[in-house]
């Protein structure tokens, strides 16, 4: 039985459906879905660089704008799942995305990640990379993927 899922997401509808059947997952199992979002900073933008708040116009960490940013739409994500019953924990990171799963596995007691996978394949795969590919390759715990329904 799994007690602590880890469901990356990106906000794309390919990771609603990951979260979605995560938590099916969770409630039949009687488990926890921990929800978190990672944000890549761009090459050469560090974490520490300053810039102005859209809503205040006053000055913010780059990571911490983006952690709290990320929160908020996390939170909205949960919003349902946690009015369903589901017991559902928001993070917001900053760093390599693949990286921070891996970490966040350990960091909070999971045992099963959920994720989307956009399915890319053959140059867009090459320039992309795969960071479901990465995770899979390198994670202690099961990894569940979800791919984007095929384009018709």
């Amino acid at each position: 039985m799994w007690k602590t899922l880890l469901v990356p997401h990106d906000f794309s509808p390919c990771a609603d459906r990951a979260l979605a059947l995560a938590g099916d997952l969770a409630r039949q199992h009687g488990a926890s879905v921990v929800l978190v979002h990672i944000t890549h900073l761009p090459p050469g933008l560090m974490a520490d660089a300053m810039m102005s708040d859209r809503e205040t116009g006053q000055l913010v960490r780059v990571d911490a704008y983006a952690r709290a940013t990320a929160t908020a739409r996390l939170e909205e994500v949960a919003g349902p799942y946690r009015a369903a019953g589901l017991e559902i924990s928001v993070r917001a990171v900053v760093g390599d995305v693949a990286d921070e799963i891996l970490e966040l596995v350990a960091e909070v007691g999971a045992d099963l990640i959920v994720m989307g996978t956009h399915g890319r394949t053959g140059l867009r795969h090459m320039l992309l990379g795969s960071m479901a590919e990465k995770v899979v390759r390198q994670a202690t715990v099961p990894v569940l993927t979800v791919r984007e329904p095929d384009s018709e």
